[in-house]
């Protein structure tokens, strides 16, 4: 892996610095000097009010001053950072005087800083750059602590925040003070290449230092260990399955080469995962459109999509990797996962449909009737699924994942989410980043999201307009289990439950208006069966029958309007099979039966008890519970009164 990022850096030359962050900070006064040929320039920068150049050249100068993080000049004694061109100055006000911390008990710290860079060049090679340094610190000594000291803005500044202190006794404050030294970015360039050269392994007394062959690049050179992707001894392969240690001692030149990429990864701002290809070394390179656009350069994504409407069989014969680089872990470049990808599948076969036939969606409405991308799957799959909280714990510590009732306003722990999230992230990773098919075949889609709704539905309340907080999710992923239950066993018919509500209304009986001899208008009804035989399309129409009419019994209930929720739906999905789930139904039948107004729907309502009553009793209900559950939260059946004589829709009450 160490040989295919540096075999990558010398493709890309200079692709660092498309990730180079403006980390020019407002915390500080930026005082700027500039040396070229003899004459200074010299003031204090109005760091909101730059003009571009500035801002480019201040930019820069702020990415190669922080070198390696942790790592200084001086930490103790020197002005901070890792360049004598850049100095953090502290100036002190006590209400009277003004003061620098530039004269250290016995030590001037402009001596300290500029000395020791002294040290990390090479006498002959560079001795001009070392002349002008000495030259810049005599200069300093001479006029800095006086410059910063007198500067009327400083001491505005300084006053200022010394008066507002609210303390009755008040005490001596300080500001920090930036100042650049601009003597032309290729000197302060080249002063980061020998300081990150020199600092690059770890502590060689510990991983040794020794001449030979460098594994990497073939050339002879001093080799030890770089400090760049773990601490001495321990592992950098974060996942159990590829325990890879560093045992290879590389030479300076490439571990310069992953410095450069692991100061892309700070912040986690390189894309991850980031894809290092084989074939064609340079071609992340090549998408100047993207990388060159801020905020499109960061998206792995965005970087696919552009090589695939290029030339998609460039997507083929690379390696993947993953990663973590924050300031908790020292900075390190932590490998979360690794691997080759033989040909990626930027596109998939999954269709979402929509079988409920919603008339308005929220995540899936863009996405109905085409095959997705597969980083539309991933997006359907992280927000309406997971909540948002799938894409960017891939890799996370299960303590480290917080997952709430937060549409509720309740801090208490999804564990049902939480628990398929870590038990699938792994398969949904695998299948959106390395096209491993086998991996999405090993997903429960069924039993996830039946679960996942059933819970959806206990905790289901409503929004202060009076709508349930988790209905259009339900049905939403309704739709995502039936295209997801069609995409793997292929014969799920896109009409399935429209079918079924046509089965409905042929079974259980309709009113219809009509014309007696005299040729006046009156109601009958067109009875249906009270029996239907067993066989498994049955089996769907019976669990689609109890849905409707356990939400037509519920409607019933003489609870306060505004408890009504889809909770109390949850009593119909806890049976185990249809004998026990019939006893329950006809219970609360016998509980509401008083409500029914017999002139109307009763005779849909006779013939449902009547099917209830006399179907199968071995069925096991989990084999058909999405059916009934979007046999509840499909346009229910029993409130149907009426079929017009010319056609028109039947009015829903």
């Amino acid at each position: 892996m160490i040989k295919e990022i540096v075999e990558f850096m010398d493709a890309n030359e200079g692709i660092e610095e498309y990730f180079i962050q403006d980390e020019v900070s407002n915390k500080y006064l930026h005082y700027y000097i500039k040396f070229k040929n003899g004459i200074v320039c010299r003031y204090l920068l109005d760091i909101k009010n730059l003009d571009s150049d500035l801002r480019n050249i201040l930019k820069y100068m702020t990415y190669y001053q922080k070198g390696m993080h942790n790592k200084y000049l001086d930490k103790n004694g020197g002005l901070g950072g890792s360049s004598p061109y850049i100095l953090t100055i502290k100036l002190f006000y006590d209400g009277r005087n003004f003061s620098t911390n530039l004269n250290d008990k016995k030590k001037n710290r402009l001596d300290v800083q500029f000395d020791k860079a002294i040290e990390y060049l090479e006498y002959k090679k560079d001795i001009k750059q070392i002349i002008e340094l000495k030259c810049i610190k005599r200069y300093l000594k001479s006029n800095l602590e006086d410059l910063l000291i007198n500067n009327k803005k400083i001491q505005e500044e300084l006053v200022k925040k010394f008066n507002n202190q609210k303390k009755d006794k008040k005490e001596k404050i300080s500001n920090d003070i930036r100042v650049y030294i601009d003597v032309g970015l290729e000197k302060v360039k080249y002063f980061y290449g020998k300081f990150v050269e020199k600092r690059a392994f770890l502590d060689t007394k510990k991983a040794g230092l020794h001449e030979g062959v460098c594994p990497i690049c073939k050339k002879k050179d001093k080799l030890s260990m770089p400090y760049v992707l773990s601490t001495f001894g321990d592992d950098f392969g974060q996942k159990l399955t590829m325990p890879i240690k560093l045992t290879n001692a590389i030479c300076k030149n490439c571990t310069l080469k992953l410095h450069k990429f692991k100061v892309m990864t700070d912040n986690n701002q390189l894309t991850k995962p980031f894809p290092l290809f084989i074939d064609k070394k340079n071609l992340f390179g090549e998408q100047k459109s993207i990388l060159e656009d801020n905020e499109k350069k960061k998206s792995y994504k965005e970087i696919i999509k552009s090589i695939y409407y290029t030339n998609p069989k460039d997507l083929k014969n690379f390696y993947l990797l993953n990663y973590y680089s924050r300031s908790d872990n020292g900075w390190k470049l932590e490998i979360k996962d690794f691997d080759y990808i033989e040909n990626f599948q930027y596109m998939t076969n999954i269709k979402i449909e929509n079988f409920l036939q919603l008339q308005n969606s929220f995540i899936l409405e863009d996405f109905y009737n085409k095959n997705l991308i597969v980083f539309q799957f991933e997006k359907i799959i992280n927000e309406l699924v997971f909540e948002g909280k799938l894409q960017n714990n891939y890799f996370s510590d299960y303590k480290d994942i917080k997952i709430t009732y937060s549409k509720i306003n309740s801090s208490n722990s999804n564990s049902i989410l939480k628990n398929y999230l870590i038990k699938y992230r792994q398969n949904f990773y695998d299948y959106i980043y390395k096209s491993h098919q086998s991996a999405l075949d090993l997903i429960d889609f069924k039993e996830m999201l039946i679960d996942i709704i059933t819970d959806d539905i206990k905790h289901d309340e409503k929004d202060k307009n009076g709508y349930s907080i988790y209905e259009n999710e339900i049905k939403e992923k309704l739709n995502l289990l039936f295209s997801l239950q069609k995409y793997k066993e292929g014969d799920l018919d896109s009409n399935e439950l429209v079918k079924l509500k046509e089965k409905l209304r042929e079974i259980l009986g309709y009113w219809e208006e009509c014309k007696d001899d005299e040729n006046k208008i009156k109601n009958r009804f067109v009875r249906g069966i009270d029996h239907i035989k067993h066989s498994d399309e049955n089996d769907k129409l019976f669990a689609f029958l109890i849905g409707q009419f356990a939400r037509f019994l519920l409607s019933k209930s003489k609870a306060k309007k505004e408890n009504l929720t889809h909770a109390d739906f949850v009593g119909f999905l806890d049976w185990y099979d249809s004998r026990l789930l019939k006893s329950y139904v006809l219970e609360m039948f016998a509980k509401y039966a008083h409500e029914f107004r017999y002139s109307q729907s009763n005779g849909k309502v006779e013939n449902a008890i009547s099917i209830i009553q006399t179907y199968r009793e071995d069925l096991v209900m989990d084999k058909v519970k999405e059916y009934m559950i979007a046999g509840y939260f499909a346009d229910n059946y029993f409130y149907e009164e009426k079929d017009k004589l010319d056609g028109e829709e039947s009015k829903n009450e």
